[in-house]
């Protein structure tokens, strides 16, 4: 133990030597007064986002021809022709000195009529609509018959006539080869006529 003691007293008498050793002892430096604070100046206004352009500068100015303004005025609108009344005419009786008839001008040609432009369809689902146009006639016409059989009301009987009226235009569609159309009017004559069967 006298070990240890001995120790420490050397590395304190160590430690304190260099504070001894280190010569003259150093004067506190005086510190010198803070300087006062500045006011600093208020900070400029942020620049705006958009800058006004006041400068403008416009090109030279041109010269103008007159003859530019002048405008042409609108050629003169046709008058429609008057409408007669045109009496088809009667052979007259036949002269002993008849003049030559004139000759008639020529006929004009009555504009053909094109075929629509449908859609084409491949011939699976041609078939299919082809299908389900019969099947929707059928069923049609059959509570058509059922209906008929009894006395219908005013109300069911304006529902009978858009059902006639859908059918026909069915009808005109199917024979225009346009079978989308056709199924489509009658598959909401279909819709009518099971409304109306269950409206008994």
């Amino acid at each position: 133990m006298k070990q240890i003691e001995s120790i420490l007293v050397g590395c304190l008498a160590i430690s304190l030597a260099g504070c001894a050793l280190g010569g003259a002892p150093k004067t506190a430096q005086a510190v010198p007064p803070a300087p006062a604070p500045m006011v600093a100046p208020p900070p400029a206004p942020p620049e705006p986002l958009s800058i006004p352009q006041t400068n403008v500068e416009l090109p030279a100015p041109q010269p103008l021809d007159p003859e530019a303004l002048f405008t042409l005025p609108p050629p003169p609108e046709p008058l429609p022709e008057p409408m007669t009344l045109r009496r088809p005419k009667r052979p007259a009786p036949a002269t002993s000195n008849s003049a030559p008839k004139p000759e008639a001008g020529p006929t004009p040609a009555e504009p053909e009529e094109r075929p629509a432009i449908q859609e084409i369809i491949p011939a699976p689902e041609q078939q299919r609509l082809h299908d389900s146009v019969i099947r929707r006639k059928a069923e049609i016409t059959q509570i058509l018959n059922q209906t008929n059989s009894r006395r219908p009301t005013k109300l069911q009987q304006g529902v009978v006539r858009m059902i006639h009226d859908l059918f026909n235009l069915a009808a005109e569609a199917e024979t225009h080869g346009d079978l989308k159309q056709a199924d489509a009017n009658l598959e909401r004559a279909q819709v009518l006529a099971r409304e109306l069967q269950s409206a008994k």
